[in-house]
């Protein structure tokens, strides 16, 4: 028998589509007792997510379940990496990168039902100058685009947030200043300007569809995919090829594996990025470094190999 804690964000985008907080706390803790567990839950407030983080880490328990989205669950990797207790996701975001690259389904009772058969495993976590990031931290146009309809339009549907992405592409892109970088890893230097980067630990699959997949999740390392296109035409030629899973192929992004990377920039003193789903400013330089089987995650074997990705 584990002990569990439920913590529901009530401002998560899934109550936009109907997830009521409550019902979401009762029907967990039903599957999860009658899979032979103790649990406990609560639906809070976005601000009081660290403290409330804080406190379980101080009462023993196994395995902490966030029901939020990605920012949310950065936010619990962060307190819980190094703690030895388990995280365990349940989805209830706009796009659930973690839940899917995870293997946890989409549907909220599937995923209280996988979390509660799932075993715990220790995978790498990214830290970018003290934020923990699961997922992939993206620069360039991407996360400015993404700030303006995420404060217009919180929660909602991810595939609407892929189409306005993939129409408004051209306009935005062509409009972007392309960001000055220098990096050092592996003993070795390098320089670009760039539109548009991403860091993930592990790395993308090779695989088609809109919404990213990782693996890799204890390789420890990283990959870097630092764009070079200069212009709308080859930044929809990137996207394509992303969406058929060739991105690897694309003659205008270069793809840089690395334990760490610090990140320069000779004319910019920060940077705007989107970590896991939340924008951020940090301050150059920016400093990536993998922490090798850092976060213990509630998920199968199965997922964590190079299986292919989640559906839904």
């Amino acid at each position: 028998m584990s002990r569990y804690l439920l913590l529901v964000n009530r401002a998560s985008g899934g109550n936009d589509r109907g997830l009521d907080a409550a019902e979401v706390c009762q029907s967990a803790e039903r599957i999860f007792r009658d899979a032979g567990h103790e649990i406990t839950s609560a639906a809070i407030e976005p601000e009081r997510i660290e403290s409330e983080i804080e406190k379980a880490i101080q009462t023993g328990i196994d395995g902490l379940i966030i029901a939020g989205g990605d920012g949310t669950v950065s936010t619990a990797a962060r307190l819980l990496g190094g703690t030895g207790i388990a995280l365990g996701v349940l989805p209830m975001g706009t796009f659930n990168l973690a839940a899917r690259d995870l293997g946890v389904p989409l549907e909220m009772e599937n995923a209280a039902k996988f979390l509660a058969a799932a075993d715990s495993f220790p995978i790498d976590v990214l830290d970018v100058s003290g934020h923990a990031c699961l997922c992939t931290t993206i620069l360039g146009f991407y996360p400015e685009f993404a700030g303006i309809f995420e404060r217009r339009d919180h929660g909602g549907h991810w595939w609407k947030k892929s189409w306005r992405l993939l129409t408004g592409l051209p306009r935005i892109f062509a409009r972007a200043r392309p960001l000055p970088i220098s990096w050092s890893a592996n003993g070795q230097t390098g320089r670009a300007k760039t539109k548009f980067t991403a860091f993930v630990p592990g790395r993308y699959r090779p695989t088609a569809g809109v919404v990213p997949a990782r693996t890799d999740f204890r390789s420890g390392t990283m990959t870097a995919y630092i764009g070079t296109q200069k212009s709308s035409a080859a930044a929809l030629r990137g996207m394509l090829d992303y969406i058929l899973g060739r991105q690897e192929q694309n003659p205008d992004l270069q793809i840089l594996k690395a334990e760490s990377i610090v990140l320069r920039s000779v004319r910019r003193h920060h940077c705007t990025v989107m970590l896991d789903g939340e924008i951020l400013r940090l301050k150059f330089p920016i400093q990536f470094r993998i922490l090798p089987g850092h976060l213990r995650v509630l998920s199968t074997e199965a997922n964590l190999t190079d299986q292919p990705p989640q559906k839904g």
